[in-house]
């Protein structure tokens, strides 16, 4: 925009025309609270993760994604293709879960770093049973040898008391559109 022309002032009219006519549609930016600056506030960060497994027909990696929520507001979103092959769609759905726990755990950071409160435990949602389970269980059979590590990490933090993990059905997950695509009514 080093040399704008009445062309680019019209299309940024029009633009801005758009914008303002369409405040429903797309990311909408609002949170559910209000906070007053109050140090007494606690934030509340949750998120919903979801995989769909073996998705890139070239190396049969797995693609997660999800998005991270600060008291209603969404403030992380990703979609990226998992760094490794993952061997079941449990084990993909519990890597999509560390991968935006992770997420989670930067905006928890941020927050306690400036001072600020964070309500425990926060919640996780994956639309996996089988991951949900596993990451909530102890126990790890013989099958599931092979994801134990990076479970373990989700175990840890709910053990430390600042991660739930819930199961939400499939059809609730919004964080479905990150890893797929979808039909225009479900979009």
């Amino acid at each position: 925009m080093s040399a704008p022309t009445t062309v680019h002032a019209e299309a940024l009219g029009m633009t801005m025309k758009y914008v303002t006519a369409t405040k429903n549609r797309g990311l909408v930016l609002s949170s559910d609270t209000v906070w007053d600056g109050s140090k007494d506030h606690k934030f509340v960060i949750n998120d919903r993760s979801d995989s769909n497994y073996a998705a890139n027909t070239d190396d049969r990696r797995s693609i997660s994604g999800g998005r991270v929520f600060l008291d209603g507001a969404p403030v992380v979103h990703r979609s990226a293709t998992q760094k490794f092959v993952t061997l079941s769609v449990m084990e993909a759905e519990g890597a999509g879960g560390v991968m935006i726990a992770q997420d989670m755990l930067y905006v928890y950071r941020l927050l306690t770093s400036m001072e600020l409160q964070v309500q425990l435990p926060m919640v996780l949602e994956m639309d996996n049973q089988g991951a949900v389970d596993l990451a909530n269980n102890w126990s790890v059979g013989g099958r599931t040898r092979h994801v134990d590590i990076r479970q373990h990490f989700l175990r840890e933090l709910k053990e430390q008391g600042l991660l739930i993990i819930k199961h939400v059905p499939g059809e609730e997950n919004d964080a479905d559109i990150f890893t797929k695509d979808t039909t225009p009514a479900i979009f």
